[in-house]
Parts: structure tokens; C-alpha cells; sequence
């Protein structure tokens, strides 16, 4: 009997408002995708997930703020070496704009340059030659001689997450400062180069042929006593103490790789001056013996005048036939 008490249970009845229920296990309302409702999880999902989010977003603007703050570190250590470092000469000591007052920076040498720790100019087969028996000074070629190094340091907390503790930098920034001048390289201007450059050891190439040959050449060629008077004339030296260089040479500054150029404005005037070398060295020779007459001490004899004006007007009669040999061209 039980079996069917079930079925004498209304399932069904009418509301006052006209609509039909069922009665028993009620179901969850679906969406038109055929998922089920869940009404009232969205502000607990959110409760949930902001935490993550914001310590997400916290950490973005952290790394943010830490990179742009090395960026900026790195661009004042720059600035601080390289804005004075020829042919910049701005105060090195001058506050970096927009760097805060809390940050340091510095500008000192260095030992070495990191960089080229590895390299050797010496080593350079532009720099030794063909010649493996030539050692280069070391000292004077030295790429790292004068290195300097400028930092800056800065502290700074991070706006969202200060917890995190200080960032620091400790930038630094190592550049070349020697032109190889040279005063920088301790050489005269007016001394030769190759000498100080190179450690030369001759011992190995003075008994070769080719050298003895050009040596001999040299030693017995007829007109090196003619020679003499460009740069060691004894008349010269007896009387002033020294004797004046007559060699023609050519100009050393503000050189162009333009062949014409080199051409016009230092090959001629070389030709030129060579040219120029005879009448150069007549009057100097000339002026020479004036002075002797006029300034000798005690005054010289009426022989040793009447011999020195004999040889001005030797002089100066060369000096004329040059100037109708210049006419006739």
C-alpha cells in the first residue's frame, strides 16, 4: 500500500496567479551557453584574486622604477668622464640635472682599461713591422697609460613595495684620455720618434751587405765635404758658435690625403725652397762676414777686411749671375 502513496501526492497544482509549479527538487537555471548560474561568486573570485594582482602590479612598477633608476646612473657616469674629456672642458664637478642630491658621483684614473686587458699593442703587426727583432716600448704605446674612470651612486626605495629594502648602484664608466701627444708621451717635438718607439737592436743587421754598402756609399761619396755647409759650416760655427740649418723641409701640419693637394701645397714649395737654397745660403754668408768686419774684437787687420770683402764681392757677383741665369728662364 505504501508502494503507491507516492502517486496520491499532488505533483502539480495551480498558483493564484495562474501559473503551474512542480513540486520536488528544484534546478539550477542555465544560460543560453547551457552553464549553470553562479550568482554571487564573482565579488568572492575578485576578493580573491586582487591581492594578486595588486602585489603583481606593485612588483611591474618595481622593476620599473629599479631599471630606470641604473639607466639613469649609467647615462651621469657618462656625462660626469666624457663631458670633460678634450675638447670638452665643462666643470666635471657641476650637479648632473635631474639627479637628486642624495646620489654621488666621481671622476678619478684607473689602473686599467677592462676592456683591453687582453689586448697587447705591441703585439700589432701595424705597430712592430716586418722586423721580429724590434721591440716597441711598451711604456710609451700603452693603450690603458691613462685611463679614467667616472662613476655615480645612488640609493633609492621603491615607491610600492618598501619592504623589498634600498636599491643601490654603484655605476662606473672607464674611457681613453691620452692622444698620444709628444709631451704625453715624454718625446721631444723636435727629436726623433723612432728611437723611443722602438728599442732597436742593430747588432743583427750591421754586418749585412746591403748596410756595409750604404755605409760605404755614404763615407766615400765625393760631395759630402760639399754638404758640410747646410747645417756645419766652420765659418759659421767660429763665429757665432753655431751654424744654421739650410736644409730644405717640408711642412708637417694640416696634412689631406688628396694627392693634387700635397702636390700644390707642399711638393712645390719644397721645389720652391730648394730653388731658393743657393741665394738663401749667398746672403746669409754675406751677413756673416759684415759682422766680422763691423764687430770684430779687437778690430780685424786691413789684410784679413780687404780678404773678406773680396769674398762678399765673389758673393754677391754669384748672387747676380743667378739673377740672369732666373731672367733668361
Amino acid at each position: 500500500m505504501l508502494k503507491n502513496f507516492n502517486s496520491l501526492i499532488p505533483t502539480r497544482f495551480w498558483s493564484p496567479f495562474g501559473k503551474r509549479h512542480r513540486l520536488g527538487r528544484s534546478k539550477l537555471k542555465r544560460n543560453r551557453f547551457g552553464a549553470r548560474a553562479r550568482h554571487g561568486l564573482a565579488p568572492v573570485e575578485m576578493a580573491l584574486t586582487l591581492p594578486l594582482l595588486m602585489g603583481f602590479v606593485a612588483a611591474l612598477v618595481a622593476f620599473g622604477y629599479a631599471a630606470s633608476w641604473k639607466i639613469r646612473s649609467e647615462v651621469v657616469a657618462r656625462n660626469v668622464g666624457w663631458r670633460n674629456r678634450h675638447p670638452r672642458w665643462a666643470h666635471w664637478q657641476a650637479y648632473p640635472a635631474e639627479w637628486p642630491t642624495s646620489g654621488t658621483f666621481d671622476r678619478h684614473g684607473a689602473a686599467s682599461l677592462n676592456d683591453l686587458a687582453q689586448f697587447s699593442v705591441t703585439e700589432a703587426p701595424i705597430i712592430r713591422g716586418p722586423i721580429s727583432q724590434v721591440n716597441v716600448n711598451s711604456n710609451i704605446l700603452n693603450l690603458s697609460r691613462d685611463v679614467t674612470q667616472s662613476g655615480a651612486q645612488i640609493r633609492r626605495t621603491p615607491p610600492l613595495l618598501p619592504r623589498l629594502g634600498e636599491i643601490s648602484y654603484d655605476t662606473s664608466h672607464q674611457y681613453l684620455d691620452d692622444f698620444f701627444t709628444h709631451s704625453e708621451m715624454g718625446i721631444s717635438n723636435s727629436s726623433r720618434r723612432i728611437p723611443r718607439i722602438y728599442e732597436l737592436d742593430l747588432d743583427f743587421v750591421r754586418d749585412s751587405a746591403p748596410v756595409l754598402l750604404a755605409v760605404s756609399a755614404i763615407e766615400n761619396n765625393p760631395m759630402r765635404q760639399l754638404l758640410i755647409a747646410l747645417d756645419q759650416d766652420p765659418e759659421f760655427i767660429a763665429w757665432r758658435g753655431g751654424a744654421p740649418d739650410f736644409h730644405p723641409r717640408v711642412s708637417t701640419r694640416n696634412y689631406e690625403l688628396d694627392v693634387d693637394w700635397v702636390r700644390e701645397q707642399r711638393v712645390e714649395s719644397l721645389l720652391s725652397s730648394i730653388e731658393r737654397l743657393p741665394k738663401t745660403m749667398a746672403r746669409s754668408t754675406i751677413g756673416l762676414y759684415r759682422e766680422q768686419i763691423d764687430e770684430s774684437e779687437p778690430p780685424l787687420s786691413d789684410a784679413a777686411i780687404a780678404e773678406l770683402e773680396r769674398k762678399i764681392q765673389e758673393l754677391e757677383d754669384y748672387l747676380g749671375r743667378l739673377d740672369d741665369r732666373a731672367g733668361g728662364q
